[in-house]
C-alpha cells in the first residue's frame, strides 16, 4: 500500500500534482520543480543534491515540462484521495457505505451495492469491501475511457498523439492517423517493455551494489595495510629511540597522505557508484510500481520515457585501474634509513669517543 509519505512532495508537503521524474530517479510537482529552480542558482534535488536539469537555453517551465510526468502516481493520488473520504453511500444522505465499486469508484452502502450488481451498466463491475481496497488496486482497476469521450470506453491507442480513444474517435478524429493500434496490445507490449527495464536495472543494481563491496572490501583492506605499516615504522623507529623520532614523524605522515589519497580516491568512486545505484534503485522502484498499477493510456504514455531515461542512466559498474593502486610503503626506506643509520652509529660513536678523548686532553 503507498504510504503517506511516497504521495508527498519533498517540497510542497502536499500530494503531488502533475509529479515529475528528476534525472535522480525522484519525484516533484511540477509547479515545485519551477519554483525550485527559479529561487536558487544551479538547484539540485531537494532529497539528493543531484542536478536537476542540465543546462538549457529555454525557459524553465519548458525544460520542467520536458521532464516525464508519473502518471502512474498520479492515479495512486487520486485512489488515495477517493478512499480518505468519508465513507459515506453515494447514493442515500447520512448512509455509511461499507463497499465500493472498483470500475465506478463510488462507495454504496449494502442496499444500493445489490441494485448496482443488477443493472445492467454495471452488473460487471467489481464490488469490494472499502476496508480491503488499497490505492494502488483501485488505480489498476480504473477503465481506460475515451480521451476525448470520458464516458466511453477507450478501445484503441493512437501512438502519433498518444491518447486512448473510442471506436467512434478512431474512425473520425484519428482517422487519417497512421499508428492506431488496438489498446490491449499496446497495454501489453508496454508491460513487456516495462519488465524488460525491470530486469535491466535489477541487474544493474545488482552490479552497482556488488561494486560497492568491492571498494568497501578495499578500504578495509587499506585501513589494514595502514594500521600494519604503522606498526611497522614504529617498531623500526623504536630501535632507534628518540635519535630518529623525527624522521619516524616524517615517514608517518607520508604513509598518511599516501593512505588518505588512496583513500579519497577510493571514497569518490563510491560515492559515484553510490549515486548511480540510488538513480537505479528509484527508477526501478518507479518501473517496479508502473508495471504493478498499469493504468493503461498512462502506462503506454510513460513507457517510451521510462525507457529512454532507464538507457539514459550511468550504470558502469566497472572498477577502473586506480581503485587497485596500492598507496606507497614506507616500510623499505625506513629500513634502509636504519641500516644506514646503524652502520653509520659505530662511526659516529668513534668520533664521539675520539672527540671526548682530545676534549681530555684540552
Amino acid at each position: 500500500m503507498a504510504q503517506p509519505q511516497e504521495t508527498e512532495c519533498a517540497v510542497c508537503t502536499n500530494d503531488f500534482t502533475i509529479p515529475k521524474i528528476l534525472p535522480c530517479g525522484h519525484l516533484l510537482c511540477r509547479e515545485c520543480v519551477i519554483s525550485w529552480m527559479d529561487s536558487k542558482h544551479n538547484a539540485g534535488c531537494p532529497l539528493c543534491r543531484c542536478p536537476i536539469l542540465e543546462q538549457s537555453d529555454g525557459s524553465s517551465s519548458d525544460t520542467v515540462d520536458a521532464l516525464p510526468t508519473d502518471f502512474v502516481m498520479e492515479a495512486l493520488v487520486e485512489s488515495a484521495r477517493v478512499l480518505s473520504k468519508d465513507h459515506l453511500c453515494c447514493v442515500c444522505e447520512d448512509v455509511r457505505a461499507d463497499f465500493i465499486c472498483m470500475q465506478c469508484q463510488d462507495m454504496m452502502c449494502s442496499a444500493c451495492t445489490k441494485v448496482h450488481s443488477k443493472l445492467p451498466g454495471t452488473r460487471s463491475h467489481d464490488v469490494e469491501s472499502v476496508s480491503t481496497v488499497t490505492p494502488e488496486r483501485l488505480a489498476a482497476s480504473r477503465p481506460a475511457l475515451c480521451a476525448d469521450h470520458g464516458d466511453k470506453h477507450a478501445e484503441f491507442f493512437c501512438t502519433n498523439h498518444s491518447l486512448a480513444v473510442c471506436s467512434a474517435c478512431k474512425a473520425n478524429k484519428h482517422k487519417v492517423c497512421p499508428e492506431v493500434n488496438i489498446l490491449q496490445d499496446e497495454a501489453e507490449a508496454a508491460q513487456n517493455s516495462l519488465t524488460d527495464l525491470s530486469k535491466i536495472l535489477v541487474e544493474a543494481e545488482q552490479m552497482l551494489e556488488q561494486a560497492i563491496g568491492q571498494v568497501t572490501s578495499r578500504l578495509q583492506k587499506i585501513d589494514v595495510s595502514e594500521q600494519k605499516d604503522m606498526a611497522q615504522v614504529d617498531k623500526a623507529c623504536d630501535r632507534l629511540h628518540k635519535l630518529v623520532e623525527d624522521v619516524c614523524n616524517k615517514l608517518k605522515d607520508k604513509s598518511r597522505t599516501s593512505h588518505l589519497q588512496v583513500r579519497n580516491s577510493l571514497r569518490d568512486v563510491k560515492t559515484a557508484l553510490s549515486n548511480r545505484v540510488g538513480k537505479v534503485t528509484s527508477h526501478k522502484h518507479i518501473v517496479t510500481r508502473a508495471a504493478a498499477v498499469s493504468p493503461r493510456p498512462a502506462l503506454i504514455h510513460m513507457t517510451q520515457a521510462l525507457t529512454d531515461r532507464v538507457n539514459s542512466l550511468d550504470v558502469r559498474a566497472n572498477l577502473q585501474r586506480e581503485v587497485w593502486v596500492e598507496p606507497l610503503s614506507s616500510v623499505e626506506c625506513f629500513e634502509e634509513l636504519v641500516r644506514r643509520i646503524v652502520n653509520e652509529l659505530p662511526m659516529w660513536k668513534q668520533q664521539k669517543t675520539e672527540s671526548k678523548v682530545k676534549f681530555s686532553h684540552l
